[in-house]
């Protein structure tokens, strides 16, 4: 698990309550309600809110002053030096609790795109798999089919790879993600759900091209995804709260 990725059962189980009286689509704009709201509302909590309206008050006035000026470019080197100090104040101000505040936010993209990104696809339905080296063979089993190499029941839904030896991976999709690599540097911060394929093998990439869910009944797929939904109602909602709380 990443680091991003600990809070999502606290996400996972707020949704599964939201989901006994909302179905899926009001379910996300809540969700870019929430979001744009607590992100708002912790960065002011977090910064210094005093010196930050002082810098742009401070940085508002340079740069007037600039504007003002009538000399030769030479003699402007004072006013423009003055305008870079009280820009570079103000950035240094706002950037330490913007980075601080946007974690949560980023931790509920993270889960959101597990959970409302894709879905498995339907029974008797076969997805493409594209493996990367596409020299190796690759077989979607699911709804409990037995396979090849045993007579056991698989567990639903998994993947079989192979070479020209026999099997040399099995994944079980435990979650309906689209991808499984190999590990990664930034697996600390975000990691797959599915694991990760095995660092001494050939294979480094299995593509899954699981359906994706969809929110809105009109237009192509990419325009009835939950970004389409989280997105404007969370720059919305951070609009009416950075005003109503006058957040500098």
């Amino acid at each position: 698990m990443g680091l991003l990725d600990l809070p999502a059962p606290v996400f996972a189980a707020l949704d599964d309550g939201m989901a006994w009286v909302l179905p899926p689509t009001p379910r996300l704009a809540l969700w870019a309600a929430i979001a744009g709201t607590c992100t708002l509302l912790l960065y002011r909590a977090l910064s210094p809110q005093a010196r930050i309206g002082r810098a742009k008050r401070t940085a508002r006035e340079a740069r007037q002053r600039l504007n003002r000026f009538d000399g030769e470019f030479a003699d402007a080197g004072p006013l423009i030096k003055e305008q870079f100090v009280a820009a570079f104040k103000h950035l240094g101000l706002v950037l330490p609790s913007t980075l601080l505040s946007i974690l949560p936010l980023l931790a509920l993209l993270v889960w959101i795109e597990t959970a409302y990104g894709y879905t498995y696809p339907a029974p008797g339905n076969t997805p493409t798999l594209t493996t990367v080296p596409g020299e190796f063979q690759s077989d979607w089993i699911g709804e409990g089919k037995p396979p090849e190499q045993n007579g056991e029941r698989s567990p639903l839904r998994h993947i079989l790879v192979r070479d020209d030896e026999g099997v040399i991976t099995e994944v079980v999709l435990t979650a309906p993600v689209p991808v499984i690599a190999q590990r990664q540097w930034w697996n600390w911060l975000v990691a797959n759900p599915l694991g990760y394929l095995p660092e001494n093998s050939a294979l480094r990439r299995i593509e899954i091209a699981l359906p994706q869910q969809t929110y809105l009944p009109f237009g192509p797929p990419w325009v009835r995804s939950w970004m389409v939904i989280f997105f404007p109602v969370m720059l919305i909602v951070s609009l009416l709260v950075y005003r109503w709380a006058r957040i500098e």
